[in-house]
């Protein structure tokens, strides 16, 4: 019994002082780079729009949101925001066309409207990113950036590719991490210096028509210290979409505030 016993306690101790293997660079040769980033390329193309629920949680230097919104999202950049309160009842509306924002607040019947604005997101749900971002990383393929090259390609030791995507100067821009059946699994833009400036993780995978989409998103953005954690559910991918559905119109009773731009 006690022999049993230390085996045991050895084994346990094998396992956790057990190195993780460093990731092994692809040769420069090896195909499957190439590959994946033709069948990225190809899931930014086929995914356009999406409408369904979000279950939010954000965690920031500015404070906490907690919620739930029905989303509408159209590349590049529009976006439809309902939040629901507690009983399911339309609390606000955020919505941009890609060039205005409007919002409307049914609580004390306020409505803002003006030119798109950077700091959108940030003021409404304490996510430091451009609207186009965010439908990038709601759609759960942000595009390759345009003019980037691919460069240093690694295995993983989950078995999984990572991939570095440089600029003319030969500068990482843009990091991508792939499975074993191909799929997205994280997606970072970096600064000049190579750091990190947000960084975005997929995962629960499943069918939405013909194609496989996240249902969960961890998002971190480096400025405003935030980590959110994103739920999606009742996915609809390329809907046919009502062509005002980006849009709003100032309840008659409500005097517009012009928002300005930033």
């Amino acid at each position: 019994m006690v022999r049993a016993a230390l085996f045991v306690v050895a084994l346990v101790f094998a396992l956790a002082c057990r190195t993780i293997p460093p990731p092994m660079p692809l040769a420069v040769d090896d195909p499957r780079p190439a590959a994946l980033l033709a069948r990225w390329k190809a899931e930014v193309a086929s995914r356009a729009s999406l409408r369904g629920r979000a279950r939010l949680a954000v965690d920031s230097q500015a404070g906490r949101v907690r919620g739930r919104q029905i989303v509408v999202l159209e590349r590049p950049a529009k976006l439809r925001v309902e939040v629901l309160g507690l009983l399911n009842q339309t609390a606000a509306v955020i919505t941009t066309d890609g060039d205005r924002f409007e919002v409307f607040r049914v609580g004390d019947r306020s409505y803002e409207t003006g030119r798109m604005r950077p700091d959108l997101l940030w003021r409404e749900a304490r996510l430091a990113l451009v609207p186009a971002e965010a439908v990038a990383v709601l759609l759960g393929v942000p595009a390759p950036g345009a003019g980037l090259t691919l460069a240093n390609a690694v295995r993983t030791h989950e078995g999984w590719i990572e991939v570095d995507l440089v600029d003319r100067d030969g500068r990482r821009r843009q990091r991508a991490v792939f499975d074993a059946s191909e799929r997205l699994r994280s997606f970072a833009v970096l600064d000049d210096d190579g750091s990190t400036r947000w960084r975005a993780v997929f995962d629960d995978y499943a069918p939405v028509g013909a194609s496989q989409l996240p249902h969960a998103i961890v998002l971190d953005v480096i400025e405003g210290g935030t980590h959110a954690e994103i739920e999606l559910s009742d996915l609809e991918l390329n809907p046919e979409l009502p062509v005002d559905i980006f849009r709003l119109r100032a309840p008659a009773e409500v005097e517009a505030v012009e928002g300005g731009g930033g």
